[in-house]
């Protein structure tokens, strides 16, 4: 039996990180696609800046509906869904340039199927692994999301090389620089997608059906109480800091400067490939520090973290925009210097965001939640999330035309302040079962 648990264990953290490269491959591969979109000139700013934000309005769709279907259909079908999903969007968007309509479209549903598995995922991880490995599996998540950012960037850099850049391809290099930026991504989703079919159910969502009974368990602390309704005055405190932490998560701009990064590295100064090349090592550091914070997180605990990476994005992402403040207001001209300092900038910004909020958001987001409200809870909580993150990815260029790139960073920097405030309400939830975690807030009331 120990032997089987342990197998299971090790395959439930491979999903998982297959789960987080779907994601990470989804929101980091139009940050490569997106300047050959541009340079075509096909499309207005505002029509470009509406297919960036499509997937986050799909994911903002799959939100107010995940609850409901991960509670009706189980985890293991809707983590087999998304990816299936994933499968069918990719050559609607790689064949629809020509055709707006088509083209938002299959960005919607790239987008539904990162905001299920962004829902389920979690989900099942809390609801499945040992609470004392409950970091790492949620770790292995957030660091396969990571590696799906950097190889998301290392295709783009591949090819940039094999088309020329956005700025040098001709009409005919961009199109297909455009359509190969995605052909890519089925590989790792449709493993993903065979792999789920093998996945046990949750034996939480088992234990909730007359149907289904409960066999085995790597976690034994399951809660098999019927769900309830979150407006109970118990709930409303980590369901609220739940809410908080996801939107905040996003109104620091990690989802929008994400899919822009090529072409801000290109506005701060570089010029060509090296905006590619300067991405995707970004985001190779962002996986780099992922694997150490996934190392810590068991040990120094999740509020620890999370402390000090608010702390230390804020400062990147006002140094950031002190930088675009020089060349917009002060007259500094934009050269490579002023790229490498902006470069040099997002490296400290985002050491800080993979040490705490990018591993612990997910972490504190399904811990938090207790058992009764988790499916309904995370939803809710995720529709806000994704709600905030679409507005700004759809409006990020007007935005920037309007007043420019340091106030976009600038206005990120403060809700970095608004962030680290909010993380010092975080109770610890390091080593506690789900069980644990409820009677926490309960005491908490009382």
């Amino acid at each position: 039996m120990k032997s089987d648990c342990q197998f299971s264990v090790r395959y439930l953290l491979a999903i998982a990180g297959l789960g987080g490269l779907l994601y990470g491959v989804d929101f980091g591969v139009i940050a490569a696609a997106e300047p050959y979109l541009k340079a075509m000139g096909v499309y207005s700013d505002a029509q470009i800046s509406h297919v960036v934000g499509a997937v986050l309005l799909g994911g903002l769709f799959s939100s107010i509906t995940a609850g409901w279907l991960c509670d009706f259909f189980g985890r293991k079908r809707m983590i087999v869904a998304a990816a299936a999903m994933f499968l069918v969007a990719i050559p609607v968007v790689s064949l629809s340039l020509s055709s707006y309509p088509a083209l938002y479209a299959g960005r919607v549903l790239q987008g539904m199927s990162a905001g299920y598995m962004a829902v389920v995922m979690p989900m099942y991880l809390t609801e499945t692994l040992p609470p004392e490995i409950r970091g790492r599996g949620t770790g292995v998540f957030q660091f396969c999301l990571a590696l799906g950012l950097v190889v998301a960037a290392g295709a783009g850099c591949l090819v940039a090389s094999w088309y020329g850049a956005s700025d040098t391809a001709d009409a005919g290099g961009r199109a297909a620089a455009w359509g190969a930026n995605f052909w890519w991504t089925m590989l790792p989703v449709a493993v993903l997608f065979l792999g789920g079919l093998r996945l046990p159910e949750s034996p939480v969502w088992l234990s909730r059906g007359s149907r289904f009974v409960v066999r085995d368990s790597c976690d034994a602390t399951a809660n098999h109480e019927p769900r309830t309704s979150l407006l109970q005055r118990r709930y409303v405190l980590p369901f609220l800091l739940a809410c908080l932490v996801l939107t905040f998560n996003k109104t620091t701009g990690m989802s929008s400067f994400t899919s822009y990064l090529v072409t801000i590295l290109h506005s701060a100064g570089f010029e060509g490939i090296f905006a590619n090349w300067g991405q995707l090592a970004v985001k190779l550091t962002n996986m780099l520090v992922t694997i150490a914070a996934a190392a810590l997180v068991d040990r120094r605990g999740r509020t620890w973290l999370l402390k000090v990476g608010t702390g230390g994005m804020t400062l990147g992402l006002a140094a950031i925009g002190c930088v675009f403040l020089a060349i917009e207001r002060f007259g500094v001209e934009a050269n490579n210097f002023t790229g490498l300092v902006t470069l040099f900038a997002f490296f400290f910004m985002q050491v800080f965001y993979a040490l705490g909020p990018g591993l612990c958001v997910w972490l504190v987001f399904s811990e938090l939640m207790p058992t009764r409200i988790r499916a309904n809870g995370m939803a809710i909580a995720l529709f806000m999330n994704q709600l905030v993150a679409w507005g700004l990815a759809s409006w990020f260029r007007p935005w920037v035309a309007a007043w420019g790139w340091s106030s976009m960073f600038f206005f990120f920097a403060a809700n970095g302040v608004g962030y680290f405030v909010v993380s010092l309400f975080i109770p610890e939830t390091k080593g506690k079962s789900l069980k644990e975690l409820e009677t926490l807030f309960e005491r908490k009331r009382k």
